[in-house]
């Protein structure tokens, strides 16, 4: 009878082992996405998260309307302290963009795809991002962008923190101004609760003529002579002033002719002078 529980006990250990992962990534809601793209899309449709001892990094898959190999995603990570030092794994390092570092994400993300690096400045509400655009073998256009964003002044005590931002995004019909949209408007919704995490620096002073004498400030729409063109009274036509035309010849300009006038009924016609 023992020998008989024994083997039951046996059987039920062997059938009750954990499962485990190879991945230290986990799926969270779309909700917590520290990336969120502007309204209108493209749409998060998943989010991958690894958590480190000092940050979070995040894949953030988003809606894809092309046949290129390869899913639309933000890839983020907000690292709190980039000092930290660990014997195991678990430390999220952000390495400095250099033109092979990035020649060689594009050719894992954009396999097969001639990317060309735009050489213009732009910046969106974060600070300044590059980018790089390419045409897949099936026409679809590529986006590549990159951005970190950290304090403009090196931390002597206490770092700010770092936020580094890819974007890869593929379309069958956008535009590059409209791929584009998605680097200059996204949101980071995200942030850490640590007194010392600021990767956005010191925030822009105020525009000197703000509240200042003599430093009008005009609504969009009306120039700087302060203000609006006034419209026509009502049940009169508008009356729109063309410039008039100067004839110019070889040795003089010659002033525009004006019209000749019919003369006014009931008055007496004074002859021209001699």
């Amino acid at each position: 009878m023992f020998a008989v529980a024994a083997s039951v006990a046996l059987a039920g250990c062997s059938t009750q082992s954990g499962l485990r992962f190879a991945t230290l990534m986990t799926e969270v809601p779309a909700s917590k996405a520290m990336i969120l793209p502007p309204p209108g899309g493209p749409a998060v449709v998943a989010v991958l998260q690894r958590a480190y001892q000092n940050g979070i990094a995040q894949e953030i898959a988003l809606s894809t309307a092309s046949v290129t190999t390869g899913q639309n995603a933000f890839y983020a990570s907000m690292v709190n302290d980039l000092e930290v030092s660990s014997e195991i794994d678990d430390v999220a390092k952000v390495r400095r963009i250099t033109p092979e570092r990035l020649q060689g994400e594009m050719e894992e993300r954009l396999p097969g795809i001639e990317m060309q690096t735009s050489l213009y400045y732009v910046q969106n509400k974060y600070g300044p991002f590059g980018f790089a655009t390419g045409r897949s073998g099936s026409g679809d256009l590529c986006l590549y962008a990159w951005q970190e964003i950290e304090p403009n002044k090196p931390a002597i005590l206490t770092p700010g923190g770092i936020i580094s931002i890819r974007l890869r995004l593929c379309d069958a019909d956008a535009t590059e101004e409209q791929l584009l949209r998605s680097m200059y408007a996204f949101t980071i919704s995200a942030y850490f609760s640590s007194l010392d995490w600021n990767p956005y620096g010191s925030p822009p002073p105020v525009p000197l003529q703000l509240g200042q004498i003599d430093a009008p400030l005009y609504p969009i729409g009306i120039g700087a002579s302060g203000g609006a063109p006034v419209p026509p009274p009502k049940g009169r036509p508008a009356v729109i002033s063309q410039p008039s035309a100067r004839i110019v010849t070889k040795d003089t300009v010659l002033p525009p002719q004006a019209e000749p006038q019919a003369p006014l009924s009931g008055y007496p016609v004074v002859p021209p002078p001699p």
